[in-house]
């Protein structure tokens, strides 16, 4: 059974924005954690406490994860943060890239004609969409708009796959493509930012139905 990193193991601590800092447990209690400050979080990016993030390491040969609450700053040489297990232990892989959302409008551009259809998920490396018009193949390319809160990123992709659902009239598209680091963290950043919503209003939900 995987257990939480002992004393002194390597991890990686993730902001809300998707932005991994490496960091070293100092001490680790039940499911209370103390780790070193993770190195070049900027002033402006600092969490607050009562914030969740999420904590990574390594375990063998595979890669471990656990939502963690932020629960006190300390302004001790090293500073340390504290954080608290918040749910259960995962494994994770880096080859796969994080995949959530759903629902947001996407604008789907080939030929110079525009089609509106809604986001089933995404990740930082292709996009899977359902779109009420036949108008698109495998290999084609086409252009993506997508609406991220508040902004809308520009892509350019290709057809990776079409599912047409011809009783419910619509159709599923798998397009992949390629993002700047810029780009590619602001996809994943949203993606986590959704997941950890979705798991705090599932807590509440339990919590408030107990």
């Amino acid at each position: 059974m995987t257990s939480l990193p002992a004393i002194n193991t390597l991890v990686d601590v993730v902001l809300m924005d998707g932005e991994a800092y490496q960091s070293r447990v100092e001490d680790v209690t039940d499911k209370r954690l103390t780790v070193a400050a993770p190195f070049g979080v900027n002033t402006a990016d600092m969490p607050k406490v009562g914030t969740s993030l999420e904590l990574a390491w390594v375990a063998g040969d595979r890669r471990h994860a656990i939502d963690v609450r932020l629960t006190a700053l300390s302004n001790e040489q090293p500073p340390r943060w504290s954080l608290e297990a918040i749910g259960s232990i995962r494994l994770q892989t880096r080859r796969n890239y994080v995949r959530g959302g759903g629902g947001e409008p996407v604008e789907v551009t080939m030929g110079g004609t525009a089609y509106a259809g809604r986001v089933i998920d995404l990740s930082e490396g292709g996009i899977r969409c359902r779109m009420l018009e036949d108008k698109f193949d495998r290999d084609d390319r086409v252009e993506l708009r997508i609406a991220l809160e508040d902004q809308t990123i520009p892509l350019n992709g290709t057809v990776l796959f079409v599912r047409r659902d011809h009783k419910n009239g619509t159709f599923d598209v798998i397009i992949t493509y390629e993002t700047t680091e810029l780009v590619g963290r602001a996809i994943r950043g949203y993606v986590l930012r959704r997941e950890m919503e979705e798991r705090r209003r599932s807590r509440e939900s339990v919590a408030n139905a107990g």
